[in-house]
C-alpha cells in the first residue's frame, strides 16, 4: 500500500475526523500540517478550495472527511468501522448525516452568533439536538456497550467526537456548557476520550479557545 499523506490542521475538527480513522484503522500515514492562517500557495494544487482535510496516497487526491473516511474503512477489512449488517450500515451513514447537516451547523451558528437573540434561539436548538443524540444513545447503550453500535467504534463516533472535544469553546464562549442530565452522551465522551486515537490527536482546552477567538469575533460572554 502506498503511504498515505494527510493534510491537516490540528484545530480543525474535520481532519480530526481523519486522524481518528486512520489511526483506529490503523493504516500508515503521514500529517501534513497546513497553517491555516497562511496557507502555502502549492497547496492549492492539492485542494484548490484550500481546506482541509486532504488525502494523497500517489496520484491519488481525495477530498472532505466523510468521505476519506470512509475511503480509509474501505482500505482494509478489519478492524472495520461500519457494522456488519446492511441495515445498520445504512443507520450509521444516518447518522453520520445528522452529525455533517444538523449538529455540526449549529455549533458553528452558536458561536458566530453576535447578538443574544439570535444566541438564544439558536442555543434551543443546539440543546434539543443533543437530546436527540442522548436519547439514542441511550437506547442503543441497554447492553452497556460503549460506542455508538456496539463494543467496537467506529465511523459514526468519529464523525461527532471532535466537536466534544471543542466544547469548552461554546462553553467558555457562549456560556453553555453540557447538560448533566444527558448521561448517555456524557458516558459516550468519557469512553472516547480512553482510546488511544483520541489521546493521540487530542489538544487541551486552552488550545481551541485561543484558536477559535478570533472566528467567534467577540469577547466571552461570561
Amino acid at each position: 500500500m502506498e503511504l498515505i499523506e494527510l493534510f491537516s490542521a490540528s484545530v480543525c475538527p474535520f481532519a480530526h475526523r481523519c486522524r481518528l480513522a486512520l489511526l483506529e484503522k490503523q493504516v500508515p500515514f503521514e500529517v501534513v500540517d497546513i497553517d491555516l492562517r497562511n496557507k502555502p500557495a502549492w497547496y492549492r494544487d492539492i485542494n484548490p478550495d484550500e481546506a482541509v482535510p486532504a488525502l494523497r496516497q500517489g496520484d491519488f487526491v481525495l477530498r472532505e472527511s466523510l468521505i476519506i473516511n470512509e475511503y480509509i474503512d474501505e482500505l482494509a477489512p478489519e478492524p472495520a468501522l461500519m457494522p456488519a449488517s446492511p441495515q445498520e450500515r445504512a443507520m450509521a451513514r444516518w447518522w453520520i448525516d445528522f452529525a455533517d447537516t444538523r449538529f455540526v451547523p449549529l455549533f458553528y451558528q452558536l458561536l458566530k452568533a453576535q447578538e443574544e437573540e439570535e444566541r438564544l434561539a439558536i442555543q434551543e436548538r443546539l440543546l434539543t439536538v443533543l437530546g436527540t443524540i442522548d436519547t439514542e444513545l441511550k437506547r442503543r447503550h441497554q447492553d452497556a456497550a460503549p460506542y455508538w453500535f456496539g463494543g467496537e467504534v467506529g465511523l459514526t463516533d468519529i464523525a461527532f467526537y471532535p466537536w466534544f472535544e471543542r466544547w469548552p469553546v461554546l462553553e467558555h464562549c457562549r456560556g453553555l456548557g453540557l447538560p448533566g442530565e444527558l448521561t448517555s452522551l456524557i458516558g459516550w465522551i468519557e469512553s472516547m476520550r480512553k482510546r488511544d486515537s483520541v489521546k493521540k490527536t487530542g489538544m487541551p482546552a486552552d488550545f481551541y479557545i485561543a484558536e477559535y477567538e478570533d472566528y467567534v469575533g467577540k469577547k466571552p460572554t461570561k
